[in-house]
């Protein structure tokens, strides 16, 4: 199937079409959507005939809000991930400048991870609370194992409340690599950052330790970790009522792509346009339940 255009994803209306629609909802707010049920299939060249029941809509609109639960989950992964790259590629430059050139990453990156961890942790208590404790130890046991999750941890708050990074200098260590070290010297001389991180006796003697890229790879796999299993299990938990609205929608028989006209008063007044919004039916289920295995979290042969 041909990808859409930004353009084609609109439907001009004519002035006595708009009209109609503003004094029909004339009680609606500015930017509430309002459903026109007017539906087509992908081609959308003409207007279909289709019932649409209470039914349709309660099983569109569960599924779509747990899809959109599951979507929020991974959008805060997905800051934190992106961060973590581009702290990880981002390449020398000659001749060298000061460290300040990647405090700005690193800032972002261990924000961004403690922004994820206690995102995620409120997300698994609202919408899988019999997984909560579980996903929690896990959390809690990676913390108290591991130095450089407390490390990297435990940045955060001591850039913020020292408003200074704790890094040395840049090490080149060759055209297209390069690594941060710590400043020891200041982080040693904290007793809140040494209380809470708990380091083993004579730990950055050991030069190995002092370099911080080492501790950033390792805290972002065990956040990836977290995520995983909190994603996994959400959507077993869910995953007879995913197969539930397929089988439902399957017996319905709607066009594989269903679209309806939606609109609001600020688009119908600046742009005299309705939206071509895609409805979840049966295809769409069944590439969403496609992806989940592709991702290896879960399996519908389960839940037969």
């Amino acid at each position: 199937m041909r990808k859409e255009k930004f353009e084609d994803q609109f439907k001009k209306l004519t002035t006595s079409e708009i009209d109609k629609i503003i004094s029909k909802y004339s009680n609606y707010p500015m930017d509430k959507f309002i459903r026109l049920n007017i539906f087509y299939d992908q081609n959308k060249d003409k207007p279909l005939k289709v019932s649409i029941t209470n039914q349709d809509r309660k099983n569109m609109d569960d599924f779509t809000k747990f899809r959109h639960k599951g979507y929020a989950a991974y959008s805060i992964f997905d800051i934190e991930n992106q961060a973590f790259h581009l702290l990880m590629k981002q390449k020398p430059e000659f001749p060298p400048r000061a460290p300040d050139t990647g405090n700005k990453l690193i800032l972002d990156y261990v924000s961004d991870a403690k922004v994820f961890l206690d995102a995620t942790k409120n997300w698994v208590k609202k919408n899988i609370p019999n997984y909560f404790d579980e996903w929690d130890n896990i959390r809690k046991n990676l913390y108290s194992t591991s130095v450089s999750y407390r490390i990297c941890y435990n940045l955060r708050n001591y850039v913020q409340h020292k408003m200074y990074v704790p890094i040395s200098s840049v090490v080149v260590f060759s055209s297209d690599k390069l690594d941060y070290k710590l400043d020891i010297g200041n982080l040693v001389d904290d007793n809140q950052f040494l209380n809470k991180v708990a380091l083993p006796k004579d730990y950055f003697k050991d030069s190995n330790n002092v370099y911080l890229k080492k501790h950033i790879v390792i805290y972002h796999n065990q956040i990836h970790y977290l995520y995983l299993l909190a994603m996994r299990k959400y959507f077993i938990a869910k995953g007879k009522n995913i197969k539930c609205w397929h089988d439902y929608f399957a017996k319905r028989e709607f066009p594989s792509r269903l679209y309806e006209l939606i609109t609001t008063k600020n688009m119908l007044l600046n742009e005299g346009v309705a939206e071509f919004s895609l409805l979840d039916t049966h295809d769409t289920i069944q590439e969403f339940m496609d992806q989940l295995v592709k991702w290896k979290f879960v399996d519908f042969k389960d839940f037969v």
